[in-house]
Order: structure tokens, then sequence, then C-alpha cells
């Protein structure tokens, strides 16, 4: 389960750039190897986020398009990190920032990624009138028209 792929990424971004960020060796590949560490990374700063509040535990298909987007700018992010690049493209350093963003809404439920079902969410009580520890009487004693 992952929340990108390199097929997301390279869309993103460069193809070249990718593996100019990721082929420590020199044979002008790219190192799935070390893409797929920076997805497992960036798949963690998300779950961070969304845990306790969202389900973390996705199958590829439940990823929504939102999380596939933070995912893989996120991941771009963590290949120019991994290299030490201290001076970001204008581009990445603000999508970066974005993600940011986004997974704060995300955390604090301002947005849901995921899409809400059909049904509509029904809360159940075991309270009656009878058991109210404020009742309308002990209320108004407290509350005067003026």
């Amino acid at each position: 389960m992952a929340y990108t792929t390199l097929a997301l990424l390279k869309r993103y971004m460069p193809e070249n750039k990718i593996m100019e960020l990721t082929d420590d060796d020199g044979i002008d590949e790219i190192s799935e190897e070390i893409v797929n560490e920076m997805i497992d990374q960036a798949q963690t700063i998300i779950d961070s986020y969304c845990r306790g509040r969202y389900p973390v535990d996705m199958s590829d298909d439940d990823v929504p398009e939102l999380i596939q987007d933070i995912a893989t700018k996120l991941t771009a992010y963590k290949l120019y990190a991994r290299r030490l690049i201290t001076t970001l493209p204008e581009t990445l350093s603000r999508d970066y920032k974005y993600c940011i963003d986004m997974l704060k809404q995300i955390q604090s439920g301002k947005i849901n990624p995921w899409p809400i079902a059909n049904n509509p969410v029904i809360f159940w009580s075991n309270k009656t009138s009878s058991d109210k520890i404020y009742t309308r009487a002990l209320l108004n004693t407290y509350w005067r028209n003026g």
C-alpha cells in the first residue's frame, strides 16, 4: 500500500531530475529503492497527521486524490532533502508549504479528503427528557428575562 507511485512522481517532476536525485551509483537510472524509501517517509508524515481521525490503513484503491497529490509532492521534497539541497525550486518549496497546510486542515477536521457516504451519520443517545441533569425549571432559575 502506497499513497503515491513512481509513475505519479514522474508526472509531477521531470524523470531526469528524479534520476539525478536517486542515482547514487552513477548508472544513469532511477533508483526505485530510493524512491520507495522517500514515498514511505512521505507516507509516514501523512499518517502522523491523519492518525486518530481518519483511516491510515488504506488499500491502493482507497487513497483519495488529495492524499495522492500530497504524497507525491512530499516525496519530491524528500528526494531533494536527501541530497541536502538547501535551495529548492520555488514551486517545490511552495508545494511543500501547501501540503503541510492541507495536512493540518485534514487533522483539524476542516477538510475531509475521503468521500462522504450517501447515508447520513446517525447519532443515538440513551438519554431521555426525564433523566436530564439540567431541566428547564433549573435553567430558568439562572436565566431571567428583563
